[in-house]
């Protein structure tokens, strides 16, 4: 078997943050292969990419697969395998595939799931990672904070889990990044400043990071009840426990 897969982060959606190593994957694939959640959607890591794409000499065959937003266990098993053979099926006729991610293929990416059911379904096949620019960092750029200086800890929180779960976390943090959602925020602030932040810790919201939607607002805990935060699937939070003078013009 001569093809292989690659796991493709393409950063946070802005197309100039595109690894030259990700670019050249891409410009010589023979199959490109994209997620998303329904049907219908449009896919963003394919719309990031197909500039890249339309340059080829040749268009790829373009693969979407569906991974739904759903909680039913047995059915996300059942579609994930479904998405491994369509892929390994590619790779056994010796076609290199990429699988194209936004951010990075090993934090909180769709790839994940396909990364665990070809290792267990198919560990013949090779397969390797391009990583690619998180959110995460994209958020501290954009909004011109450090994530983490000197001794500085990072909690990083899906949305998703109990406020006593946050509080405990919370505890031994300098700083925490909620991932994925913002719309709990601020009803976690009484949680925060019971375990030590204070009305002036530093917080970030950050919608579509270097986006054309970009949205990046910085202030106080305290200001975090008068702000309208619409929730978004690509918007995070960050909050320093210290307070750091914006500079962000």
């Amino acid at each position: 078997m001569a093809g292989k897969i690659i796991g493709i982060g393409i950063g946070p959606g802005d197309p100039e943050l595109i690894t030259i190593k990700a670019l050249k994957a891409l410009k010589t694939a023979d199959v490109i292969c994209v997620p998303k959640s329904r049907l219908e959607k449009t896919s963003m890591a394919l719309s990031t990419i197909k500039h890249i794409l339309e340059e080829r000499e040749k268009y790829p065959e373009v693969i979407e697969l569906i991974f739904p937003m759903i909680r039913d266990e047995s059915e996300l098993k059942r579609l994930w395998n479904k998405n491994a053979e369509i892929v390994a099926d590619k790779v056994k006729k010796g076609d290199t595939l990429a699988f194209v991610t936004l951010g990075d293929p090993f934090f909180y990416s769709t790839f994940i799931y396909l990364y665990h059911r070809l290792k267990e379904m198919y560990p013949e096949i090779e397969l390797e990672i391009i990583p690619g620019i998180t959110s995460l960092t994209a958020c501290s750029a954009s909004s011109k904070i450090p994530l983490a200086e000197k001794n500085e800890t990072v909690v990083i929180i899906p949305y998703n889990i109990g406020s006593k779960q946050i509080e405990e976390m919370a505890k031994y943090a300098d700083n925490l990044v909620f991932m994925k959602g913002t719309k709990h925020i601020k009803d976690l602030v009484p949680i925060l400043e019971r375990v030590g932040f204070t009305k002036n810790s530093t917080i970030i919201f950050a919608k579509r990071c270097t986006m054309p939607e970009e949205k990046v607002i910085v202030g106080k805990l305290s200001d975090v009840q008068n702000w309208d935060i619409c929730e978004d699937y690509f918007s995070m939070t960050v909050i320093k426990r210290s307070y750091f003078q914006n500079n962000r013009e």
